[in-house]
């Protein structure tokens, strides 16, 4: 079996394959995974009768983790998003902070909204807040559409029930430990808001022209779901994954931590969520009910597929020499965990910025460092979760023009495509940048 030099050389070969079958030949990402997960394990010299055994144990086990999750959380997303929840919950933001700080609120807005739903849906959602936000605080439009833009960007990025980082968890072996990747999230997206806020309202200030017309009406407000029920479908999934890895910090009597660990599972608490989010299914909609869960269905299908694949290279991968190469790195100190996590936040920032998609890069990046992170010294949930966050630093870096989320900003804003770059690109970069300096504090004060 080939070692050394030469396995390297086969590995990064076929990351780069990925990465120009994906952005340069525009392949699926599955069929790019898959191909180079099989060329792999032949070239590096696995047996062949074992290949596709490996293959095959590595989707059926990410499948296991993640495969309900996955079409969970797609469910929930498409019922707050077709009830018009979401605009509740960004209405009541704006209410609470009040129209005097438009880019403060609409980056806020973002950051809470992006938890449940994708930001290229949750962009097309809300982008009506922007413009009537601008014309009534005489503030900069593109500061508004940039601040909805990069807080969308930073809880989709870094947060579950997102595919990315749901499945990157599960190739890290978080599965059972999503709390702790929830709070570490929260530990880097926070400042990480705050950011996006001060950034977008000091430097993004663009001047452009747009339609001041096309304003959101009263009525349109006064004909959604009542707020207590937009949050419930968010907040409980929320509460149930944090009560459940917070079981075993406790002194609890045996059924009651049990049962918090039930109610922490993430198939469990995503399913009351989902059930919480039937309290916004009007009675004149229960037809059409049926229609969205379909469509939901038929979007979780392509996710599945895209993880199943990164679990076939993980497995590959596995199967080969490497993690004993890199154990024998890190016994001779080649590199602190610091420099570990600086490795996956370049993988992360490889893949996104030459294949475009936030989601994939996660995938594939975790794919690759799942065999060797417990080598490496990351085998704890904390550690494990810094390391998915440094990935999913890196997997925001560069948002252009083969990202179709910035394409769903340009067109739905009606920004021209340099006004694009100038704004949410520069600004996606400076959020990656700065997610990763909150990671590298955060492993400094707790690993």
């Amino acid at each position: 079996m080939v070692t050394g030099l030469p396995l390297i050389i086969i590995i990064s070969s076929a990351i780069a394959f990925i990465v120009v079958a994906c952005s340069r030949f525009k392949w699926h990402p599955f069929l790019a995974l898959l191909v180079a997960a099989l060329a792999t394990g032949l070239i590096v010299g696995l047996p062949i009768k074992d290949i596709a055994k490996t293959a095959n144990e590595g989707f059926g086990s990410m499948m296991t983790h993640i495969g309900l999750v996955v079409v969970l959380g797609t469910l929930i997303g498409t019922v707050l998003e077709k009830t018009g929840a979401t605009l509740r919950i960004a209405d009541a933001i704006i209410r609470f902070f009040g129209k005097d700080k438009p880019i403060f609120a609409i980056t806020v807005i973002g950051a809470v909204v992006g938890i449940p739903i994708f930001c290229d849906s949750g962009f097309i959602i809300l982008q009506g807040l922007t413009k009537p936000l601008s014309r009534e605080s005489k503030q900069s439009y593109t500061a508004i559409v940039s601040g909805l833009a990069g807080g969308l960007y930073i809880t989709h990025s870094l947060l579950p029930p997102h595919p990315g980082a749901l499945a990157g968890a599960a190739n890290l072996g978080l599965g059972q430990h999503l709390g702790v990747v929830i709070l570490t999230g929260l530990l880097i997206s926070l400042p990480t808001t705050i950011i996006c806020w001060f950034f977008a309202a000091k430097f993004l200030r663009i001047p452009t022209q747009f339609d001041q017309e096309d304003d959101i009406r009263p009525e349109e407000i006064k004909g959604l779901p009542a707020l207590w029920k937009c949050i419930l479908p968010v907040i409980f999934p929320l509460l149930f994954i944090a009560a459940g890895s917070m079981a075993d910090l406790i002194d609890l009597p045996e059924h009651l931590r049990n049962f918090l660990h039930f109610l922490g599972s993430p198939v469990i608490a995503l399913l009351t969520g989902l059930l919480f989010s039937l309290l916004l299914v009007p009675k004149n909609k229960s037809t059409i009910f049926k229609a969205w869960m379909t469509e939901a269905v038929s979007h979780a299908g392509p996710i599945l597929i895209l993880v199943g694949a990164g679990g076939v290279f993980g497995a590959i991968l596995k199967s080969t020499p490497l993690a004993a190469m890199v154990g024998n790195w890190v016994k001779s100190g080649s590199f602190s965990p610091f420099a570990f996590l600086l490795i996956a936040y370049a993988i992360g920032c490889l893949l996104k910025t030459a294949q475009g998609s936030t989601t994939s890069a996660i995938i594939i990046a975790t794919s690759i460092l799942a065999p060797i992170a417990a080598i490496a010294g990351f085998k704890e949930p904390l550690q494990l979760s810094l390391l998915l966050s440094a990935t999913a630093a890196g997997a925001m870096m560069v948002s252009h023009t083969n990202d179709a989320y910035f394409w769903v900003i340009s067109q739905f804003s009606e920004l021209t495509m340099a006004q694009t770059y100038r704004s949410f690109s520069i600004l996606s970069t400076v959020l990656s940048l700065s997610s990763l300096l909150f990671i590298m504090i955060v492993a400094a004060v707790l690993l």
